[in-house]
């Protein structure tokens, strides 16, 4: 049996900023009611893996990918957020909540997106977001006029921790590494 040192990357991978409570709560309860798989998942925002940089490459291991993601976290300090409204990306059934304010985040996954892992590629620009309801269309206008109309959390919460967690499936969600962001946070 191998031991977690030997491990490598076999699904998706993610690298994700974690969203604490109460935020965290919130954002679980709206995809409870929109989308009962993805209600299972990690509340987060996405650095890499969606837009803007591809998934971790395959066959990448969990040692070098704990190596470049704490050296990554060191050098992105803790920042501040708030969500702003509700978007959806066009062409697709994909809802999630806007940010107020992008550039920490650009800046966050410009230092991971560079950190030295392997990523697939990817052509579609990074868009901090946090994701509501994943390809599947509303069930009808009522639904997709109580997405439009959700009550978005106003508090301003703080982004210290970093994740990596490999997608098994919609169910099914590993975490290979946590690690908080900045000088101290290892």
């Amino acid at each position: 049996m191998n031991n977690i040192q030997d491990e490598v990357i076999t699904s998706p991978a993610y690298i994700v900023l974690e969203l604490p409570s109460p935020v965290a709560d919130k954002v679980r309860d709206f995809r409870a009611r929109f989308d009962s798989d993805r209600a299972l998942m990690p509340a987060e925002i996405t650095l890499t893996g969606s837009c803007g940089t591809g998934l971790i490459s395959f066959g990448q291991s969990y040692s070098s990918v704990r190596t470049f993601v704490n050296a990554a976290a060191r050098a992105v300090e803790p920042f501040p957020a708030k969500f702003k409204g509700i978007g959806r990306f066009p062409g697709t059934d994909i809802y999630f909540l806007t940010l107020e304010e992008p550039a920490p985040f650009l800046r966050a996954h410009g230092t991971f997106s560079k950190c030295g892992l392997a990523f697939e590629p990817n052509h579609y620009p990074y868009q901090p977001h946090c994701t509501l309801k994943l390809r599947r269309p509303p069930e009808d206008m009522d639904e997709l006029i109580e997405l439009f109309t959700l009550h978005v959390p106003q508090e301003t919460f703080l982004l210290d921790t970093v994740s990596v967690y490999m997608l098994q499936d919609a169910g099914n969600c590993e975490l290979v590494h946590r690690v908080r962001l900045g000088s101290a946070g290892l």
